[in-house]
Formats: C-alpha cells, structure tokens, sequence
C-alpha cells in the first residue's frame, strides 16, 4: 500500500516534491515513503497528539531529517497557500463531521496542478437499506466513531467544486477483503488460545489484543459485511487541482 501510494503521488527520486499527509496518526507511511525518497519532505498532521509523539519517536529511531509532524486540525493546518506539490489522506476524511471542509482546505495549501490521494471507504448507495443492513451499518459508525460514511459520487462532487480535476478512481476492496476476512480468523484464533491457556495454567487471561484492537477487528468485520453486499467500498481517489 505505502509503494502504492508513492506510485500515486508521483514521487520521484530525483524531484524534491513536498507532501502532505492528512490525518497521519502514527505516520507508518510518511515515514516509510521519506525513508524510499530522500529528496522529498514529508509533513505530517493529526489530532491525536499521542500518536504525534509516537511519530516523532519513531522519526529519530530511524533517523530520518526529511519528515516532521504537528498536532493540527486538517481542516484548519495553518500552512501557507499554496505550499505543498502533493497531499494523501488514508482513511482520515471517514473522521471528519464536513467532509467539504477538508477538501476546501487541502485546495488552499496545495500548489496548482498538485495531486491529492485518498484512500478510504464510501458508500455505493444511501441508506436506509433493510432493517438488518441498517443496524449493521448503524454499528459500524458506532464501533470506528465515524459521523458518517458518504456517497463516491458525493465525494466526487466535492472534490470538482474545489477546484479538482482529472479525478480517477479505482476500487481496492477486493484486495482488502481478503485482509479483513483472515485478521478476523487471526483474532479468533489469538482469543481462543488465550483463553485455553488462561485455563491450564489457572492465571489471569494473557490478552494478545487491547480494547482498540477489539474494537478495530469488529468494525472491519462489520465493513467486510457491507462490501459484500455491496454497499460500502473501498477506494484510491486521486485528483489534481486546477
């Protein structure tokens, strides 16, 4: 996924591109991508000023000068206009309660003709569906703490009256599935173990798995039901700005 991404933002390993990540959490990817592309500057922003540290953490274990990172709001990064060549976001804009205005945002600090990446899930259709569909769906906002889940198209919609073009779009759920459908098995197998060994050797459970993870494992499950039945997908959206 991290090479994927490179390949979408057109990294070069000559060209010193400025990259934005949006809503970076740990920033696995800004790091793994400064490490591939030395002459290109990562810059990382997120809420979650925990992950932030971690993130820097990471940064000076791995020695890497060309990426930092801030606690900020993405739809509010305080950056110049125009300041960056590219910018992604990996399933952070799901976060946002205004999806608009994180799009209006990135327009602004964007140069033009700068791509912006988004990797994340979208609805295919609007619900209401059939009652069962509707609590499913109803669970998996309450389970990742998501407002809400918006359409593809809707999401096209916004990114065209920002002032992006040349949008394409290819979906990656048959590639995830696969992922969710064995991390759950994994889980399952993991609890169970633990549970067994809990009762031979009469101790307290060995845990290989913390509350976020649970509920992490959950919600993906949840969203494997939904793009089964084909309602929720998940996508590559790339789009430049005019």
């Amino acid at each position: 996924m991290n090479n994927y991404i490179g390949t979408l933002l057109d990294l070069s390993y000559e060209e010193p591109l400025k990259i934005l990540d949006i809503g970076c959490g740990v920033a696995a990817t800004s790091r793994y991508l400064a490490k591939k592309y030395p002459n290109c500057h990562f810059t990382g922003i997120s809420l979650g000023t925990e992950e932030i540290k971690l993130a820097q953490k990471r940064q000076k274990e791995q020695q890497l000068e060309n990426v930092i990172f801030f606690s900020r709001n993405y739809t509010n990064t305080r950056f110049k206009n125009n300041f960056f060549d590219n910018a992604f976001a990996i399933e952070s804009i799901v976060y946002a309660v205004n999806k608009k205005d994180v799009v209006t945002e990135i327009s602004r600090v964007l140069k033009p003709g700068g791509k912006f990446v988004i990797i994340d899930a979208f609805l295919k259709t609007n619900p209401p569906w059939n009652p069962f569909l509707n609590n499913i769906y109803d669970l998996d906002l309450q389970k990742r703490a998501v407002p809400t889940f918006i359409t593809l198209q809707e999401i096209i919609s916004i990114l065209e009256s920002e002032g992006f073009s040349g949008i394409t779009i290819h979906d990656l759920y048959k590639i995830i599935k696969a992922y969710y459908f064995f991390g759950g098995l994994l889980y399952g197998f993991t609890h169970f173990l633990s549970s067994y060994i809990k009762r031979l050797s009469n101790q307290k459970e060995i845990k290989f798995n913390n509350d976020s993870n649970q509920r992490m494992i959950g919600a993906t499950l949840i969203e494997l039901l939904l793009g089964i039945t084909k309602k929720l997908g998940y996508y590559s959206i790339t789009a430049k700005k005019i």
